[in-house]
């Protein structure tokens, strides 16, 4: 490790550092005989930095760092959570003061006419369905023209600067989204299927029942 750190020039000791998660850094100040000295100093210092801020700001830091690593740097609102795009999705982070979780919302990313009476009866059973195989929350309203019905989802996570590998961390919670869409999705169609595949025996009982009616 140490014979390493010693081809490393300082700069990228820092880069390296500013990237390592609180736990990572303690890991290293427990043990500065198995580091170079001045990269040990760089991580001690880090480390005050870390512990000098409120630690919702250092999360927010980290994730920002960590979409930016991801391909979707985000924007930070005048609330400041953090707006941006996950695969075509659009997401908003809250990040809170007073606790280690985070809520990860995520746009409208479906949307059912409301006359459109039988779809509407199938996404209710999809969501149904979904939030009962996925940590990620999926629910629905109707948009402010009662035009539409609008599917959303939310997660509700733990999110602490000891995490180690967040990046990773953080990109298998937003890809449980999009597993979410696949179990609405597919349940819909094949609600759909069954419905097509028994209409013939509802007509059918249908046109007894007429028969019946007019004896």
């Amino acid at each position: 490790m140490t014979d390493t750190n010693n081809k490393l020039p300082l700069r990228k000791w820092q880069n390296s550092i500013n990237k390592l998660s609180y736990g990572e850094l303690e890991n290293i100040i427990a043990n500065p005989d198995i580091y170079n000295p001045d990269y040990w100093e760089l991580a001690n210092k880090r480390m005050d930095k870390l512990s000098s801020v409120q630690e919702h700001e250092v999360m927010r830091d980290l994730v920002k760092q960590c979409l930016k690593e991801m391909g979707c740097p985000c924007k930070v609102t005048k609330d400041g959570d953090l707006d941006f795009y996950f695969q075509g999705s659009h997401f908003l982070i809250s990040l809170a003061a007073e606790h280690h979780y985070i809520d990860i919302e995520e746009f409208c990313w479906k949307k059912i006419r409301v006359e459109n009476t039988e779809a509407v009866k199938q996404l209710k059973h999809a969501v149904n369905y979904a939030n009962s195989n996925c940590s990620v929350i999926t629910y629905y309203e109707t948009d402010d023209t009662e035009q539409y019905v609008c599917v959303y989802c939310t997660s509700h996570i733990l999110y602490r600067p000891a995490i180690s590998n967040i990046k990773d961390y953080l990109d298998i919670r937003l890809n449980n989204f999009f597993f979410a869409h696949d179990l609405v999705n597919s349940e819909m169609t094949l609600m759909a299927e069954r419905e097509k595949k028994d209409q013939p025996e509802r007509d059918f009982l249908n046109i007894n029942d007429s028969h019946g009616d007019a004896n």
